[in-house]
């Protein structure tokens, strides 16, 4: 089986050269860039012969390279001594696209989400000031917890990719890394 780089339908958006015999510029080959989806055409240029040394005709040849767009010159329908020099968006992600990614999910059972729900606010204020991380005495003072359950806490923080732990020097042996921020504890001096 083939790979198609053209998408079976397209979003139907089609830019057309106002001025026949004007190649479109870089600038604008970059905006409908910006905008176009896989199988969106744009017609760069309707001309007998495409110029060699035209920036927009470069810029086109630059994005065919790259594999982004594919180019093809059907004759125009209303005066067939010409080409419609017509780039079609391929399916290639471009810089310009934000990657997608998958967001994570914490798994937390629930007799554990109360415990973390009470103690992530309080590591997530000690890394944003860049505090030293607080010792168990001092996270269940602050999260309203007993002392034995910031342990398996902080072990459920960690299976749930929430936080990461570092060794550090003392007084609490640890350094704390909020994964979603990427603040970490222990760094103010």
């Amino acid at each position: 089986m083939r790979f198609s780089p053209l998408p079976a339908a397209s979003s139907g958006f089609v830019v057309t050269d106002e001025v026949p015999g004007i190649v479109a510029s870089p600038e604008r080959v970059a905006a409908w860039m910006e905008l176009a989806s896989a199988g969106d055409r744009f017609v760069y240029a309707t001309r007998a012969t495409l110029p060699l040394r035209s920036p927009g005709a470069t810029a086109m040849r630059q994005l065919s390279d790259r594999g982004l767009v594919i180019l093809v010159r059907p004759r125009c329908a209303a005066d067939p001594t010409v080409f419609n020099y017509t780039a079609i968006r391929t399916k290639a992600p471009t810089s310009l696209e934000k990657p997608k990614r998958e967001r994570l999910v914490a798994r937390v059972i629930d007799a554990e989400a109360a415990v973390v729900d009470a103690l992530l606010p309080v590591l997530e204020r000690a890394a944003s000031f860049g505090r030293p991380c607080p010792t168990d005495k001092q996270l269940a003072s602050k999260a309203g917890l007993r002392p034995d359950e910031v342990e398996p806490a902080l072990a459920a923080l960690v299976a749930a990719n929430l936080i990461r732990i570092h060794q550090a020097p003392r007084p609490t042996l640890r350094r704390v890394t909020i994964v979603a921020s990427g603040a970490q504890t222990g760094l103010a001096a």
